[in-house]
């Protein structure tokens, strides 16, 4: 480590965080640990958030972002407990293990948790400059510890670190984290050819298939556009996006999707884009879209079923998240655009590729709550 002398700064709210500091910190894959989206996530997260920075002779080299989960956050697909679960149920490797050794549900024995990196799902991470050493991340992983104690925590888990995050993952396996596969972050580099190039890197059946699809979309008369968000169009989407998250059977309420999208409109104003499908004077489907640096990330998407049904499952969802949105940022050059977790096949066979996700999960709580193997 370096022989100059390292001092910890701690911060309750993302707002007190010397924001141009901060920001040296992060890559273009880092929206989420953002200034402007961590305050969104303070304000519709419902738990307490902390952070700590490490100075190195007076200049910032790493800062952590942490959350504390208990069984009322809703954020179910971050939080350790049913990620867990979820990741069982996906035959993710390690996850039965761990599973199966828990003396009690993961809700029990988990919570409540500090989760750090960051309240957001992929690449959970220890924001640092090149250069960081093993010696001080492994500082402020320390200091996330002392937190959980502090805040009486059962749990300390970091859901989505990156295969890539050697020096993360070694120094959690060295602290005696147990580890399972939480995911696979997918982002597609768009091709500065545009569309064309985009269909190019296809097999011709994958090819073919596309172009029906767009036919099909058109022949429907779906009109699309991309647009900053507006106010006036939060009830719709609301509405859109309850129906894609019952689909899949997760409780999210209209009203929850207004309030997020109020708040992504505070912070980030223009933006934050809107992708529209529109159908004989009716919005059918969205997704909305962040841009950092260069790059795009997928946000928030909902579809009116009902009508895609109608039209035989009309194929409004890769049109309004793939296709619309690779030609235009490609027109606009942008480089890469990020679509997460889940859904994975279809999305490497429109072009992703995928990085493995670790969860990693240490026990602090009573010796009652233990879930050591």
């Amino acid at each position: 480590m370096s022989t100059e002398r390292s001092t910890l700064h701690t911060y309750a709210h993302a707002a007190d965080i010397p924001q141009d500091a901060w920001t040296g910190l992060l890559r273009p894959q880092d929206l989420y640990l953002d200034g402007r989206w961590l305050r969104v996530a303070e304000r519709t997260a419902a738990c307490p958030m902390r952070y700590a920075l490490l100075h190195r002779g007076g200049t910032l080299v790493a800062g952590l972002a942490t959350a504390l989960a208990d069984e009322t956050a809703s954020w179910v697909l971050a939080r350790p407990d049913t990620l867990l679960e979820f990741s069982a149920k996906d035959g993710r490797p390690g996850a039965e293990d761990i599973l199966r050794e828990l003396p009690g549900s993961p809700a029990d024995t988990m919570l409540p948790a500090l989760v750090c990196g960051g309240r957001h799902m992929g690449r959970s991470r220890v924001a640092a400059r090149g250069g960081v050493t093993h010696a001080e991340v492994a500082a402020l992983v320390d200091w996330a510890e002392e937190l959980a104690a502090e805040q009486g925590a059962a749990s300390v888990a970091y859901p989505f670190v990156e295969e890539s995050d050697t020096v993360l993952r070694q120094v959690l396996s060295e602290r005696g984290y147990l580890s399972h596969e939480s995911g696979r972050y997918s982002t597609l580099a768009v091709p500065p050819g545009g569309f064309d190039d985009y269909l190019r890197r296809m097999t011709a059946h994958r090819r073919n298939r596309v172009l029906s699809e767009r036919r099909r979309i058109g022949e429907a008369g779906v009109r699309m556009r991309i647009e900053p968000l507006r106010a006036e169009l939060f009830p719709r989407l609301g509405e859109l996006e309850h129906q894609l998250m019952r689909k899949y059977g997760v409780a999210w309420s209209p009203e929850q999707t207004a309030e997020v999208l109020g708040e992504m409109l505070v912070e980030f104003g223009e933006g934050v884009r809107v992708v529209q499908a529109e159908a004989d004077g009716e919005l059918r489907g969205f997704a909305t879209i962040l841009q950092f640096r260069g790059h795009w990330y997928a946000r928030q998407s909902g579809f009116d079923y009902a009508y895609q049904d109608r039209l035989g499952k009309l194929p409004l969802y890769f049109e309004t998240v793939y296709y619309f949105p690779v030609e235009e940022a490609a027109r606009l050059g942008v480089s890469t655009i990020h679509y997460g977790l889940g859904s994975e096949s279809a999305k490497l066979s429109r072009g992703c590729t995928a990085e493995p996700q670790y969860s990693y999960l240490l026990p602090v709580g009573p010796p009652g709550k233990t879930f050591r193997g």
